[in-house]
């Protein structure tokens, strides 16, 4: 977020940081909430992949560089597998 723009610092940085602190959120509330797991594991999904989509849009928008798009797609990938293998386990239990 260091290397956007000063303009872009309130919108696409701000967006970005909400989306991060809002899967957090949901990936916790999937843990805690047993009634509602399924449905907070797949808001938290919907933000993962809001989430690659703004980091994507940063790195066409030349407001990161290729080398941190590479890594950080690459978790983000680990993390979608991750939850869709929770979300796997979670429809199992059922």
């Amino acid at each position: 977020m260091v290397n956007y723009p000063k303009a872009e610092k309130y919108a696409l940085a701000q967006d970005t940081k909400i989306c991060i602190f809002q899967y957090l959120n949901y990936v916790s509330r999937a843990n805690n909430v047993k009634s509602k797991r399924m449905v907070y594991a797949q808001e938290a999904q919907g933000y993962l992949e809001d989430l690659k989509a703004k980091i994507m849009l940063a790195y066409y928008l030349k407001y990161i560089g290729k080398g941190f798009y590479k890594d950080i797609s690459l978790e983000l990938t680990e993390i979608s597998k991750m939850l869709a293998g929770y979300i796997r386990s979670i429809n199992k239990k059922k």
